[in-house]
């Protein structure tokens, strides 16, 4: 029964992401929800299910984290990399970033990673979208 609920939970996220993951990246993919799904708890006085975690998951970090990947600077300062790659090196960096920059939205942490690992153009740009006030 378990398995049959991990495939189909994979599929609900596989679905609808758009298919930017793979079933290679379901593990990581869960993690992330599981970690998301921890945040809300300690903020609210009763549980939320995985699969209330997963939805708000969708609306709250993969939407915003796909919208700045998606961006053509962000895309362009990492040519090799795919998509879900992205993804996740971005959510990674927004983590991280917050901890210096509380107020930090991914956009700008989005900036932040392409501005500092990109390559190219979309690195150059990025780093003219950077804002100057936060280093």
């Amino acid at each position: 029964m378990k398995n049959d609920t991990g495939k189909t939970r994979m599929q609900f996220l596989l679905a609808n992401t758009g298919f930017v993951f793979t079933e290679t990246d379901y593990q990581a993919l869960s993690n992330h929800i599981e970690v998301h799904k921890y945040l809300i708890n300690q903020r609210i006085p009763w549980t939320v299910t995985w699969d209330d975690a997963a939805f708000s998951w969708l609306e709250n970090v993969f939407r915003p984290i796909m919208q700045v990947v998606d961006r053509w600077e962000v895309l362009a300062a990492f040519p090799h990399q795919s998509r879900a790659q992205l993804y996740f090196a971005i959510a990674n960096h927004w983590y991280y970033y917050q901890q210096k920059h509380p107020e930090a939205d991914v956009s700008l942490a989005a900036m932040d990673y392409a501005a500092t690992y990109g390559k190219g153009l979309g690195r150059w740009v990025s780093k003219l979208h950077k804002p100057r006030n936060i280093a």
